[in-house]
């Protein structure tokens, strides 16, 4: 696999206050219709019910550069009781503002601790980005928890709401593990897929398996390969495989270009429920974290506020007959799920930094110590001849014991 592959794939991450952009293709949807943009598109109509208002309210007051007053109105223009359909917490919204389409997510990852987080950007220019979170007593944010009902109380200048946050996808899986298997948890996706995800410590692999028992929010179209049997998401363009042994469908491919357009089809990755007691895995999983700073117990950075390991085990791909034939040799005369872990393997499963070694030349740990989730302002600490190129052609998994220095 080429440097760019492996750089664009280590830059999956999980930001806590971005919201997915919709797809260019959907932007027709009335914009006036404030709620869950996932609902309007994804959920039945029985599961939208009022979380939908038929008028937005006036955005008088509303100021773009004020995360308080973008919080403010779409507290007005909630319902009294809104749920929070996706598994991560985020309960989405877009809103026209003067020039710009706002198009953000109340983020409540961190009801446990009393605080919200408020994200936004302009839809026509996601550069132009506005972040803040806010604590209960602050600002004159009321914020309380009702963690045995997933209820969220949220008040702001009079103006008081409900979220519900939705557990229905975190039901165990009704098929039964393979031996040394460890479920992980259910996992709604803004893209409207319930997903399982699966630990494999044999392999120190994750796997993301549809759920048998919902249904599913697109059309699915048989690939073309013979030797495996591969399914394409019709708008998604999410790619499955179907074990046959097991009848289980194994995420195997996510398009690049919906990844780097952060649109609701990037993937399971975030939408991972915030609270998991996931750092042992995760450091059994992906090494290099330890060189990072280290993890809380859900899987968040230490030392880069705001991020969180993101579990991504699927290709990412551009081309879908180049990813059928990457799967289709990757799944040759293998057994589940060993084979499944060679067909979304994830490369910065094996970016760990060895101990420094002498200067001069391309030093070992320059390749792989650089943070597979990592902000793009990172890459600033490196010096200009450090080329992606030039890391692309040492291995990730090399034995440090005889390596040491390329020139």
């Amino acid at each position: 696999m080429n440097g760019t592959r492996r750089i664009s794939l280590a830059l999956l991450l999980l930001v806590a206050s971005c919201a997915p952009r919709p797809p260019q293709r959907h932007d027709s949807q009335p914009v006036n219709a404030l709620g869950l943009v996932l609902n309007e598109r994804r959920l039945q109509p029985s599961e939208v019910g009022a979380a939908l208002g038929a008028h937005a309210p006036s955005t008088e007051g509303v100021q773009f550069d004020s995360p308080r007053s973008v919080l403010a109105y779409i507290l007005t223009a909630a319902p009294p009781r809104a749920v929070v359909y996706p598994s991560e917490r985020y309960y989405y919204y877009r809103f026209p503002l003067g020039p710009r389409l706002v198009s953000g997510n109340l983020r409540f990852a961190d009801a446990e601790e009393r605080r919200i987080s408020v994200g936004y950007f302009d839809a026509s220019n996601g550069a132009d980005l506005r972040t803040a979170e806010f604590r209960h007593g602050v600002e004159g944010v009321q914020l309380s928890f009702d963690t045995s009902r997933g209820e969220v109380r949220l008040a702001l200048d009079g103006v008081a709401r409900t979220f519900v946050l939705d557990t229905s996808a975190f039901a165990p899986p009704s098929f039964p593990l393979l031996p040394g298997e460890v479920h992980v948890s259910g996992i709604r996706d803004e893209s409207g897929y319930f997903l399982h995800l699966i630990y494999w410590p044999p392999e120190r692999s994750f796997y993301y398996v549809l759920n048998p028992d919902r249904p599913r929010p697109e059309h699915w179209h048989r690939g073309d390969s013979s030797s495996v049997e591969l399914w394409w998401g019709e708008e998604s363009r999410f790619c499955f495989l179907k074990d046959r042994a097991t009848g289980r469908f194994i995420l195997v491919g996510v398009n690049q270009r919906e990844i780097r357009e952060n649109t609701w089809f990037d993937g399971p990755f975030d939408q991972v429920p915030p609270r998991l007691p996931i750092r042992a895995m995760l450091e059994e999983a992906y090494p290099y974290v330890l060189d990072a700073g280290g993890l809380d117990a859900h899987g968040n950075f230490l030392t880069q506020p705001g991020q969180r390991v993101a579990i991504s085990p699927y290709q990412e791909y551009v081309s879908g007959p180049e990813l059928e034939s990457i799967v289709a040799a990757a799944v040759k005369d293998g057994a589940s799920p060993r084979a499944w872990v060679g067909a979304t393997y994830e490369y910065k499963r094996d970016w760990r930094a060895p101990p420094a070694y002498e200067s001069g030349g391309h030093a070992v740990f320059q390749s792989s110590a650089w943070p597979a989730n990592h902000w793009g302002a990172a890459s600033a600490a490196w010096g200009e001849g450090h080329t992606k190129e030039s890391s692309a052609r040492w291995p990730a998994n090399h034995d440090p014991a005889t390596s040491r220095v390329v020139r």
